[in-house]
């Protein structure tokens, strides 16, 4: 394990210690967001800018931001030596845009580095306080959060946590093709099959759909090799006015993906 990489979390979890953004046009406790009234007002501010079909739509895009705080507390409780507060209380969404479309980051309030339990418990706690942590998160500060954006937006929570599937996958793929030693290894494994073994009450669901079935299918972006098949739809054809579904969206035929490859291929060849 090693120190904090704050520009890591700055481009992959949106995560930031420094002063709020001037240029935000919208700004939030994060744990305002817990109720409906307040997360409408939120969903209202960005779908402004997202221009998605509705609130519904929004609430369950807004799952892409989401992903960077899920992101953060897997990073820091596998691979640092120190962790930061990522609790909604310590932390202040900020909406901002970027060539016309809406960018959603996470400044904290207290940006202090703590020790994990580990330090204190010894080595042979390590496992326990890693599960402990994650659990909490994900229970404890992502459920409230998104059960309040999902009434405020009409949406299913169960839609909304299955976004973050793919994403978590991600980052364990990701970190496991990074320089670790053997024991951080083995701490990013083990972080991924807690979660998707955890059961779903603690994500106020029937089923846990953070885990899923891997799909491969062929990779138009580099022939010959493949990628995996979203294990959800994302919404991505509901935003910005309207646009295409995803290449590696579930809800493509088979013949509506080949269409797809083909039409990138073509377009990457001129």
């Amino acid at each position: 394990m090693g120190a904090i990489n704050y520009t890591w979390l700055q481009q992959y979890g949106r995560i930031t210690t420094t002063a709020p953004i001037d240029e935000r046009v919208f700004g939030m406790p994060l744990t305002a967001l817990r109720h409906p009234e307040k997360a409408k007002l939120m969903l209202e501010a960005y779908n402004k800018h997202l221009r998605a079909d509705s609130l519904r739509s929004a609430a369950v895009y807004f799952m892409h931001s989401v992903r960077g705080l899920m992101i953060g507390v897997h990073y820091m409780t596998a691979l640092c030596d120190t962790w930061l507060d990522l609790s909604l209380d310590n932390v202040i969404l900020q909406l901002e845009v970027k060539d016309g479309r809406p960018v959603i980051s996470f400044q904290l309030y207290n940006a202090t580095e703590r020790l994990h339990p580990k330090r204190v418990t010894g080595p042979d706690a390590v496992p326990s306080w890693r599960n402990d942590v994650l659990t909490a998160y994900y229970g404890e500060q992502l459920r409230p959060m998104i059960e309040g954006v999902a009434m405020a937006g009409g949406a299913n929570p169960g839609q909304m946590w299955a976004q973050l599937a793919s994403m978590l996958r991600w980052f364990k793929t990701t970190a496991l093709q990074m320089n670790l030693k053997e024991t951080e290894r083995e701490a990013v494994i083990e972080g991924y099959e807690h979660v998707i073994a955890m059961s779903p009450q603690i994500l106020g669901l029937k089923k846990n759909v953070l885990t899923f079935k891997p799909v491969e299918i062929d990779n138009p972006h580099q022939p010959g090799e493949t990628m995996l098949m979203k294990p959800v739809c994302c919404l991505h054809h509901e935003v910005y006015g309207g646009q295409n579904y995803c290449y590696s969206c579930p809800k493509l035929t088979k013949a509506e993906r080949q269409e797809r490859y083909d039409a990138i291929l073509a377009a990457k060849s001129g």
